[in-house]
Order: structure tokens, then sequence, then C-alpha cells
């Protein structure tokens, strides 16, 4: 330890503890720009310049560690004057447009010059004008107003991964930008804004909405995967105007995903359901009062139990509702008689169900990722499906970990990844292979990847193996699982799953599966999961938040049955897709409306409350699964506040911890139909902005649909255009084509999550492509 002294104080620090730090630990301010503690230190704005004595010169804070007797003033005049002469020269060039300056009032230039700039200038000469750049629609530039801090740029390449912006030019030449004319698209993107400490960054939704000072802050939590990331959800009046990261340095640090940060932008679709809607018998919708649209409700809920029986009712449920809502949703369908209640919409090979633990849990903190030294994702996609437990990856990358990754098609990660890539339909040969290489780990390296694996494998302390969301998409799920846990048995090491949906732990914890009731208590007689329902000739459905004809893997045949079933209940914020089938829509509070709570990947649960009023005469989802539990003259339903269900539903899930078996004893598993050897096979998931209703209707998330195909693969396929056409058994579509050799031969990748697209067969199926003409007027405009 080192005994320094900063402002005549003494304080007692670790060796290589920089100036910065040392008066951190004392509450004593020095004016920084570049400096942050999560990025590399680049001393280049020259701010937090101080005296220490004996030094010829002042000497940058962030930068300079200290030495054991060092005397440091960050007040005196010599200090004072380096500060004001380095804020001088960063003034120079600076616009004086703070009026209008989304920035304002949120600046840390404005608050610095306030407290230590010199009143007066030397310079009168033209300031310089920096050209703006287009980098894509979340992000406004007004390059002018740029002190070129390099944060930024120093984001990009050590958090983002990316190294989108740079500096070009040297001394009043030089300017941050890309080194092409091309757009930002990093998924983490949006934390350059907050890093920005000018004006030169600021988002492009949000742009001259509201001043800073206006803004109600509700703490929040992000609806859009499992990790949970804390957010700070701005309002004015009515509207959600902007959500950025609140820190939590145990879940989310300090960022936010742009999936997080923009999809409160979907909120106000033009198919937003604010009021009741009721179908007629010629199909024509109209806006009724809640008390009608509950009779109408009820009145179709008895008709189909009456005719068909509670066996032909199914209860779909999104994984992002809160447990509240989840809790109650299963209460309903299981008080009137029905044992069909699921979330897993995106979910096709249910044949593990009876080993499935009791919740997708991580089995560790999120901390602890970073410094496992091997981890081995399997068909996960981090960086996509959860961006800030991809951050925690990358930074065990960083610390000399290293990661391996088992999957379909080869993905564009953001750090090192070893990735082995199974040949066409291929997935469950490749983890057979893996199992089977673990009979050699002791014999000589050898140059086989899969043998090296398993060396690596058994030789590591307790391996990681990661399941990832694609994993449980596939058709041979279970087969798959069932490999995993060997594999991990054979080498020592633990599994960690990485949840498919925001609240899938809390789904499953509350009981929102066929064969359990809440608090993981197994059920006598199971019912179907949601895959199964579309071939059950169900008569009746309650759909709670979900659009099934793209959230589920069959989209086609599920919006068939859907038109089949005798009644249909949509509890809804949009009614686009549920004006094809449903009877009645409810409408209930989307993101940042209602309050509750969520259980992320690691077990952690989080409350949020809402931020802002709900619009028209939408309700709180648990509000409208009450009244029908208690108009249906359910027990249990005479719920009046929030916190009264969240007591039920904690009482009812009981404890459970944060490490828990992976799996239960796997039973037999039944042969299901092998995967097509030599057809063509679509490959497919849901894209991150396209997993959700809500990103789906996110404007400034919009990504343009394209199928994807190796360029091998097009020629024999004898594709020459940029338009193909893709037929399957249940549809066919036009779609845009990108040649990409990250897609297997054999494979052509076509995207879920797209109406255009529900209505071909599910991934793994074989499929033909021919050339296209033209692509549809919708597709050529984007």
């Amino acid at each position: 330890m080192l005994h320094i002294e900063i402002d005549g104080q003494q304080v007692e620090v670790a060796a290589g503890t920089t100036i910065m730090e040392a008066a951190e630990s004392l509450g004593i301010y020095i004016p920084f720009f570049c400096y942050h503690p999560k990025l590399s230190v680049a001393a280049n704005c020259r701010m937090c310049l101080v005296d220490v004595e004996k030094a010829p010169k002042p000497l940058p804070a962030c930068a300079t560690p200290v030495s054991d007797g060092m005397k440091i003033a960050t007040a005196s005049r010599k200090a004072k004057m380096a500060q004001q002469g380095v804020l001088e020269f960063l003034l120079i060039n600076h616009p004086l447009d703070c009026p209008i300056c989304d920035q304002g009032g949120e600046c840390p230039l404005q608050d610095i010059t306030m407290g230590f700039a010199n009143p007066h200038s030397h310079y009168d000469e033209e300031k310089r004008v920096v050209e703006d750049k287009d980098i894509g629609p979340l992000i406004t530039t007004e390059m002018t107003r740029c002190i070129q801090c390099t944060r930024c740029v120093r984001f990009g390449q050590e958090i983002g991964g990316i190294k989108e912006l740079g500096a070009t030019g040297r001394g009043e030449h030089m300017a941050i930008g890309t080194y092409v004319a091309k757009a930002v698209k990093s998924e983490l993107s949006g934390n350059m804004i907050d890093l920005c400490p000018v004006g030169a960054l600021t988002s492009k939704p949000f742009r001259y909405k509201a001043r800073s000072w206006e803004l109600k802050h509700t703490p929040g939590i992000c609806p859009h995967c499992s990790t949970g990331c804390n957010t700070d959800v701005q309002s004015l009046g009515k509207e959600v105007l902007r959500v950025l990261p609140r820190n939590n340095e145990a879940v989310n640090e300090q960022w936010i995903c742009d999936k997080g940060r923009y999809a409160y932008t979907g909120l106000n679709a033009p198919d937003r359901v604010t009021k009741p809607l009721l179908r007629d018998s010629q199909g024509k919708w109209t806006e009724v009062s809640w008390a009608e649209a509950l009779e109408a409700t009820l009145a179709g809920l008895e008709k189909v139990l009456a005719r068909h029986g509670a066996d032909k009712l199914a209860g779909l449920i999104s994984g992002q509702s809160s447990n509240e809502e989840l809790f109650l949703f299963q209460a309903l369908l299981r008080g009137l008689g029905s044992p069909h209640v699921d979330h897993r919409l995106h979910q096709q090979d249910f044949r593990a169900d009876a080993a499935m633990p009791l919740y997708p849990a991580l089995n560790m903190s999120l901390e602890e990722l970073e410094r496992e030294p091997l981890i081995v994702l399997c068909h996960g996609f981090t960086r996509h499906e959860q961006p800030l437990t991809n951050h925690r990856l990358h930074k065990a990358v960083l610390n000399g970990g290293k990661v391996v990754s088992i999957d379909s098609m080869r993905q564009d990660f953001n750090f090192p990844v070893t990735q082995m890539v199974a040949e066409a339909g291929e997935d469950l040969a490749l983890y057979q292979q893996l199992a089977g290489h673990f009979a050699h780990v002791h014999e000589e390296k050898q140059s086989d990847a899969l043998v090296q694996l398993a060396q690596e494998m058994a030789a590591a302390d307790n391996p990681l193996i990661l399941i990832g969301s694609a994993l449980l998409h596939h058709p041979q799920a279970a087969d798959l699982l069932a490999q995993v846990e060997s594999i991990a048995e054979l080498a020592g090491g633990r599994i960690g799953w990485l949840a498919d949906e925001s609240n899938s732990a809390g789904a499953w914890l509350s009981g929102c599966v066929p064969q359990r009731a809440p608090g993981g208590h197994l059920l006598a007689e199971p019912g179907l999961p949601a895959g199964a329902c579309w071939n059950a000739e169900m008569q009746g459905f309650i759909l709670f938040g979900v659009e099934p004809g793209v959230d589920s893997l069959a989209g086609a045949q599920a919006v068939q049955r859907l038109r089949d079933a005798e009644f249909v209940l949509s509890i809804s914020h949009f009614g686009n897709e549920a004006r094809q089938y449903a009877d009645v829509i409810l409408p209930m509070a989307a993101f940042a409306e209602g309050s509750g709570s969520y259980v992320n990947n690691e077990g952690r649960c989080q409350s949020f409350r809402a931020a802002v009023k709900l619009p028209g005469e939408a309700r709180p989802g648990w509000k409208i699964l009450r009244v029908l539990g208690d108009g249906l003259k359910l027990p249990d339903f005479q719920y009046n506040e929030l916190s009264e269900v969240s007591a039920a539903w904690h009482h009812a899930v009981g404890d459970y911890g944060m490490d828990i078996p992976p799996f239960h004893a796997f039973p037999a598993l039944e042969a299901v139909q092998p995967i097509p050897a030599g057809a063509l096979l679509r490959l497919g998931d849901w894209p991150i902005y396209q997993g959700d209703p809500l990103v789906r209707r996110a404007k400034p998330l919009s990504t343009p649909l394209v199928a994807r195909m190796h360029p091998d693969q097009a020629r024999q396929s004898g594709i020459q255009g940029e338009a193909v056409e893709v037929s399957s058994a249940s549809g066919k579509v036009t779609l845009a084509l990108d040649l990409d050799t990250h897609i297997p031969l054999g494979c052509i990748w076509i995207p879920m999550g797209y109406p255009e697209t529900s209505g071909l067969a599910a991934p793994y199926l074989p499929c033909s492509v021919a050339m296209a003409a033209l692509l549809p007027e919708t597709q050529r405009a984007s």
C-alpha cells in the first residue's frame, strides 16, 4: 500500500492506483471528458490535469499512477490554469448551439464549462465545421460538436467488440466517423450516446422530443431477454420518450442493448389496441365497453366448455409476461379444468419435458461468467439472443478464457470464438461424435477439431456448457439435450441454461407448462404442449400477449387452427394478427404501462412498476385475468392489489435456488422422424429485432427481410438473381437473397418472426428454391 496526499488529505491506496481513482475514493472531483472507468485510458482530452509536487508540469490524473509519498493538488493555481487552458482549446471550435442541442441539461461540457472555464476566450477566428455522418436510424450525429474524446471509438472496440467508428486526420483536422460510408450496426451502439460527453451523438428517435429536466424517471426491467437488464424509463405525460440503462454491476453493469433501448417506439404502433374489440357474426369488428366484451368472453368460454369440455380449451401465454400474470393465467385455465397451458411457442420437440429442470437456470451469477476458462456454447448465438450476457462471455475471452460454439451455421460473433458447424441436418451427429471422442482424450493430441475439444474439456477443471435458445427450437431438441447431458458427465462439467425469453424462468416456476404446477410440482394428468395444440382440434383458445402466426414455428398451421376454433380470446397489446381469428380482443398494458416482476437467467427476481398511464381503456394483464376468474366463479381470484397476487405467487412457488440440477432423469425417448437427407433444408430462427410483438413494431429497429444462401449452393440451385422464390409443403414466398458463406451447403436461411415467412415449413424441413423475377413492392422499398 502506498501513502499519498491529495488536497491535504492523507489516503492509503494500492500500487497501480491512478490519481483519478485515489481522488474518487476521497470524494474529490477532478473534471474529465475522455476518462471512463469501463474503458481503457486514452488521456487525450487533458481536462484532468493536476498539480503534482516536484513534477515540472501538470499531469493527467486518469493516466498517472500514484507513487509513495506523492503530494497532489487538484485546485492549485497551476492546476486551475492548466484546466482552464485545456477547456479554452476544447471550446475554440465548439458551436454555440446549446439551446437546440438534445444534450442540453445533461451535458458534461456544459457543467464543466460553468465550473472550470475562463470566462474570457482569446480566440476570435472562424470555427471549423465537420460534416455530419449518417450512421443509421438510431444515432444522430452533429460532429462539429465533437471534442475527440474517443469514448465512442474505444467503446466499439472494447465493449461492443466491433470497431465501427474511428478517428481520421490529425490536429484540428481530426474527425470521428466510419472508415467507409456505412451504418453502425452493433447491437450495443446506443451506449455510445450515453458515453458521449457532448451533443455529437444523440438519440435519433428521441431528437427534439423533450428536455432532460422535464422527464419523469421510473426504474424498470428490460422485457426482451432473460438477462434482466435494469433500465431507467423516462417519460413525459402519457408517453415513454426514452429508455436508458440503470447501473447494476451484478446484471448489466451500466449498459443496455439497442433492443431494450429503442423497443419502446413500438408502443404507439398503428394496430395498438386501446379499447375492447368484438367481432360480430359477419366478421366485422366493433369497439365495445368492457362490460360487453367480458360478457361475450364469459359466454364464449362457457359455450366451449359445455359443448366440448375443458379438454378442448387451451391457453398460450407469452414468456415475457410477469410472474403475477403467469401465475393467474395457469390458475384460470386449470380452474376451468383445462390442463393445456404453455408458453413455449418457439419449441417443437417436447419429449424431454420430464427431464427438464425446475427452471432454465444459468447456475451461476453473470459476474462469474467472466472468470470461466472454458465455455462451450450449444446452439446459442448470445450476441443477438442476450447481448449483455454475451458481453460477459466477451470479458471471459479478454481474461484469457476460451469460448467454443457448436451450431447449425457459422455465426458472426464479436470476439474470438472457435466454431464447429454441423453439415446440413447433421446437428445430432455432431454432438454424438463429440461424445464418442471422450474415449480418446488420453491419446496423443490430434488435428481433428472435435477430438481437440474433447481433450480440452476433459483437461479443464469443471468446464461450463451453456444450452442456447436455438437448441430448444430444433426438431431433435430432446436427443440433443440427452447428448449434452452425456457430454457434461464425460467431461466432468457443469450445464447452464440461456433461457429463451425474458421470463422463461418465471414461466416454469409459475407452472405455465403442461406437466407442472407452480413450484415445479408434477401433475398427475399433464396437458398438451403448445406445439401439439395445433393438431388436437382445440375448440377454444385463450391467448395472452402472443401472436402465434409469427411466434410459433408452425405459423400457418397455428393461424388455421385458431380460425377453425369455436372461440378465441386474445388478450393483447396489438390487434393486427388477432383480427384474423379472434372473437374478442381485450387491450392490456404493454411495457412501461404495468407493474410486476421477472425472474432472470440467474434466478434473480426483479420488480418493475408502471412508468406511464395506460392508453385508452387498456388494463393491466393481471387485472383482466383476475376479473375473468372472478366472472367464471373460480376460487382464489378475489385479488384487489398486485401485492396480493405477488404474495400468492411467492407462496405457491416457495423457495427456489439459483443453483439447481440441470436435468432430472431422462426418459426413454421415442424416435422422431429423421431430418431428410439430400434435400435443401430451411434453416431459420428469430432475428434480434423480430423476437416479440413490441420489438417487431419498433420502426427504428426494423430490418429488411432477406433469405441467405451459400454462393456455391446458389450456383448448384441455378440461382443467379437477387430474388428467390422459396416453396415448401405449407406455402411459398418471394424474398431478396443475400449470398453468405456462413450458411452451410444444402441449406437456405430464412428468418422467423415475419408474417411473410410464417407460411413456410418449420426449420430443418425440406424446401425448394427458384429464381424470382421481381420482389414484392414492400421488400423493394425496404
